[in-house]
């Protein structure tokens, strides 16, 4: 396992395409996901098994995972949380190698510390290769909201960088920030631009994490999580990506594109 930037967590600097139609499916169990074309199709040939069938148990294709971050990803390996770091929740759904690179303050473009647009470029330039995990967009959704490059653009700039590779990206949460800037409208812009991008990345699936995220599990500024919630997160983060990329298959085409639990 390997952390990058892993510096003491701070605050977030602030500086549609109509929902595609689904089927839904429950984590793990396949229960509420939407199905890709491919899997649409297997499931009509004999022999086949479907995503769901694929999925069954619980685990991933993906060996190797980098996860790129900002600031709500800075502690998701802190020795206090045992079972459910993310490195070891990723060990749990089969991953072998985990990579963080996590910064507090981190956009996906700009801001006052290495933008993970260029920190994706500098891993694959290193050489990381595997399942990714961008756990990007809040400080973007604070951003855009005055302004600036937009949203499906930022994430032009991500999958651009990760041809050929599986991409699970987690939708963006916020629960009664302070600073309007990071409410829910803004990070639900955000949220639909994700969700036109899998119309444009047959490698891209989608975790809907804001589906998910309560207000319990929040921290008093509504954009950071409790210990309890980055630990609950980290759990969901694995489960999705054993569902959009599940053990049975070798491409980098998700099982399923929207994934929702």
């Amino acid at each position: 396992m390997v952390v990058l930037g892993a510096s003491a967590a701070v605050l977030l600097s602030a500086p549609a395409l109509a929902a595609a139609n689904s089927t839904p499916t429950a984590l793990g169990s396949g229960s509420l996901s939407e199905l890709s074309i491919p899997d649409l199709i297997a499931g009509l040939l004999p022999g086949v098994p479907s995503a769901p069938d694929r999925a069954a148990d619980g685990k991933t294709r993906c060996t190797a995972v980098i996860q790129v971050g900002d600031s709500t990803s800075v502690n998701v390996n802190d020795p206090g949380f045992g079972d459910n770091t993310a490195t070891a929740r990723l060990q749990s759904v089969g991953v072998r190698d985990v990579t963080v690179d996590a910064l507090g303050s981190r956009a996906i473009v700009g801001g006052p510390r290495t933008d993970a647009e260029h920190a994706i470029a500098e891993l694959v330039g290193a050489g990381k290769r595997g399942c990714w995990v961008i756990a990007m967009g809040v400080n973007d959704a604070g951003a855009i909201s005055g302004g600036g490059v937009s949203a499906d653009e930022r994430i032009d700039r991500v999958m651009a960088k990760l041809a050929g590779q599986p991409v699970l990206w987690p939708t963006v949460a916020s629960s009664n920030p302070a600073n309007p800037a990071f409410g829910t409208a803004s990070m639900g812009a955000f949220n639909d631009a994700l969700r036109r991008a899998t119309q444009r990345y047959p490698n891209l699936a989608v975790y809907d994490w804001a589906a998910a995220a309560h207000p319990e599990l929040f921290a008093g500024d509504g954009i950071h999580y409790t210990a309890a919630g980055t630990q609950a997160r980290n759990k969901a983060f694995a489960a999705a990506l054993a569902t959009a990329f599940p053990t049975g298959a070798g491409n980098a085409t998700p099982a399923v594109r929207w994934v929702v639990g």
